[in-house]
Order: structure tokens, then C-alpha cells, then sequence
């Protein structure tokens, strides 16, 4: 028996492949629930809530900052490879900016926020905070790390593999039957028409969709205001633009709680504000705040076309609060989408493309040498 040295190989090298995978996804699975300093997981998994926690100290008693004054922000500092993920953010930023921002009161000086990272990739979180007695702002920058969906990754991988088997099957098909256009005169001419009808068919589809987007989109608008009145309270909502398109410029919203009779702002307010993706469930953050002179700002790039919701949990903080009872809101609104990202569309459709043309390759190199041994 002729001794194979490839087969050889194959047997030897293939259990240590397959330990070697197995303990590699163990890894990558631990990786996905490890805790860390600030964040809960240490690499949030986009699509999924991560808890954020930070306490500022007073830098002379190290004890916790006391009335602090907040400035926090999230923006997204680097992307994903584009050719395998696209990014949410604008375009021209290459999917990269400002994703949250938002000015906070904390009598304890404890930041707690849940955010939902919509988009994998690199990020950055940006605190600064003053004191009354405080020399010197605390300026501090948190790098975080946003992962792929583990699910995500299974599903693109086994969709790629689908189409290469498939495109494998159809060459080696393909390579086993002879040549239909062997002996044909005008095999060049037909090819040639064959392949303009197909150029003209995709540029005829991909002005049609460019159009359909174009006329879909919802332009920025002026300011819109949602009002709210019960408990005594008027909270009103203020979002400019009015109407937040997916894929835009970060949108400013502007809350205001104001007593229902008198007018007059509304002070000494504990409150929870979260931002609800109604379509899919999901909170897309959350997070707590005092408000002391009856407003309260954030902007908030959004992600995805759907309906929205802020809801608003407010309560007195001390007794000298103005806030009459507790008060429950929710601001509804929707997300219209935005224009296709052309490149993200045609790098995708390469990709597709690659891999039937390799799978093809292979079956019909396949499916020839089978046909010339049988023969």
C-alpha cells in the first residue's frame, strides 16, 4: 500500500485543530463576561446593555466629590473593518463620532449609566467634573472596546459558507457537462449582450432604490416640542432637528418640568431617564441625575429607523423640592430612515460575489478532473 503522506498529515494535525478550536472558543466566550473597573462586561457586546459605574473622589480627602457638576460623553473613536461591518454614525465621519452626550447633577458624585453600544468598534468615554471647593477640574478619559455579537459572527460565517458550498456544487456541475458554446460562431456576441443586460439591470436597480431612498427620507425640521401634564406638573420635551433621522448629525433634546399652575420651573429633582427602542425592546440607555433648576439637556445619536420613547421618572430630592408628587412620562417619537450608505451596499455586494466566484472556481476545477478520469 503507497504510503500518503497527506493523508498522514491530515490525521496527525486534525484532533490538534480541533482542541485548538475548542479551547479558542471557550476563550473568546470568557472574553464576552469578563467584569471590569468601570464596565459590566469589561468589552460590552453590541446590541447589548453594559453597566457603566464610575465615583468621583475629592482628590484632597479621596472621599466621594460631593454636588458634582458633570460633563459625560461616549463618541465612537474607530470602526470596524468596512468591508465586514458597517458603521451607524454619519457617513462623513466614516462612522465615527458623537453618540451620547449629557450634562449631569450628582449630589453623591456617582455616575450609573446603561447603554446599549448599537455599533462594534472602538469608543471613547469623556468625564469632566467640577465641585464647589474643587481647585482643579477631574478630566478623565475611559477607552472601551465594543465587540461583535458572538451570533452575529456564527450567522455571517455559516451565510458565506452557504454560498460557497453552493457555488462549489454549481461549478462542479457546470465543469462535468460539456461546453454549449464550444462550437457556437457568436458565442463572443452572446456573452457580450448577456453581460450588458446584466450592467444595465444593476444600474437600473441601484438608481430606483438611490430614488426610493431619496423620496423616503425625512429632511431636519425645526424644533418640535411633546408636552406632558399630569401630577401637577408640565414637562415638556423639546428635539432639534424635530424629526431625528438614522444615520444623522447627534440630536439635541432639551426637557423642562414646570410647575402646571404657576409657570414657574420646577426645582430639586431626582430623576431616571432612559431612551427606549420600542420596536425591538431594547434600552438603548439609561441613566440618573438631580435637576435643580427644572431642565435637563442630552443629545443622542440614534442608530436604527423605529419608534422611540424617552421616558422620565422624577421625584423630590429633598424636602425643599418644588415638585409637587412624583412624576411619570414618556415621549414618544419616530426615527425615519435615512439614505443607504452606497459603499457599505457595494462592498457587501463584492463580498457576495467573491465568494460565489471562488466556490464556483473550485466546483468547476472539480467537476473537470472528475470528467477527465472517468473519461
Amino acid at each position: 500500500m503507497k504510503f500518503n503522506l497527506f493523508r498522514f498529515l491530515l490525521f496527525l494535525l486534525l484532533p490538534v485543530v480541533i482542541i485548538s478550536t475548542v479551547v479558542f472558543g471557550v476563550g473568546i466566550m470568557e472574553s464576552y463576561e469578563e467584569k471590569g473597573e468601570y464596565l459590566v462586561p469589561q468589552n460590552p457586546v453590541a446590541h447589548e446593555t453594559a453597566a457603566f459605574s464610575y465615583q468621583l473622589l475629592d482628590p484632597s480627602t479621596h472621599q466621594p466629590l460631593q454636588n458634582a457638576s458633570v460633563h459625560m460623553e461616549i463618541v465612537k473613536t474607530e470602526a470596524l473593518n468596512p468591508w465586514l461591518y458597517a458603521g451607524y454614525l454619519r457617513e462623513d465621519h466614516q462612522g465615527t463620532g458623537l453618540v451620547y452626550e449629557m450634562d449631569y447633577l450628582l449630589n453623591d458624585g456617582k455616575i450609573v449609566l446603561e447603554s446599549n453600544f448599537w455599533d462594534a468598534g472602538s469608543y471613547t468615554v469623556l468625564i469632566h467634573a467640577t465641585a464647589p471647593g474643587l481647585q482643579t477640574p477631574i478630566d478623565v478619559k475611559i477607552p472601551v472596546e465594543v465587540k461583535v455579537p458572538l451570533g452575529q459572527i456564527v450567522n455571517t460565517a455559516g451565510l458565506f459558507a452557504a454560498i460557497l458550498i453552493a457555488a462549489m456544487i454549481s461549478g462542479y456541475v457546470a465543469g462535468t457537462l460539456e461546453n454549449p458554446f464550444k462550437k457556437t460562431a457568436n458565442t463572443g456576441g452572446t456573452m457580450k449582450t448577456v453581460v450588458s443586460v446584466l450592467v444595465l439591470g444593476l444600474l437600473v436597480t441601484g438608481n430606483f432604490s438611490s430614488a426610493w431612498a431619496h423620496g423616503n427620507g425625512a429632511p431636519s425640521g425645526p424644533v418640535r416640542n411633546v408636552e406632558i401634564e399630569k401630577s401637577g406638573v408640565k414637562a415638556e420635551l423639546k428635539m432639534n432637528p424635530a424629526e431625528p433621522v438614522q444615520k444623522g448629525a447627534p440630536v439635541h433634546f432639551a426637557m423642562t418640568f414646570r410647575d402646571a399652575k404657576t409657570g414657574e420651573p420646577v426645582k430639586g429633582i431626582d430623576a431616571n431617564v432612559s431612551l427606549k427602542h420600542v420596536d425591538d425592546n431594547l434600552t438603548m440607555f439609561s441613566t440618573r441625575t438631580q435637576i435643580q433648576n427644572g431642565q435637563l439637556e442630552f443629545d443622542y445619536a440614534f442608530p436604527d429607523t423605529a419608534e422611540f420613547q424617552v421616558v422620565v421618572h422624577a421625584a423630590p430630592n429633598s424636602p425643599q423640592s418644588t415638585l409637587p408628587a412624583p412624576f411619570d412620562g414618556e415621549f414618544s417619537f419616530e426615527v425615519p430612515p435615512a439614505h443607504p450608505n452606497a459603499g457599505s451596499q457595494i462592498r457587501a455586494g463584492v463580498l457576495m460575489v467573491a465568494a460565489v466566484a471562488v466556490g464556483f472556481v473550485i466546483g468547476v476545477v472539480g467537476g473537470k478532473r472528475r470528467k477527465a478520469a472517468v473519461a
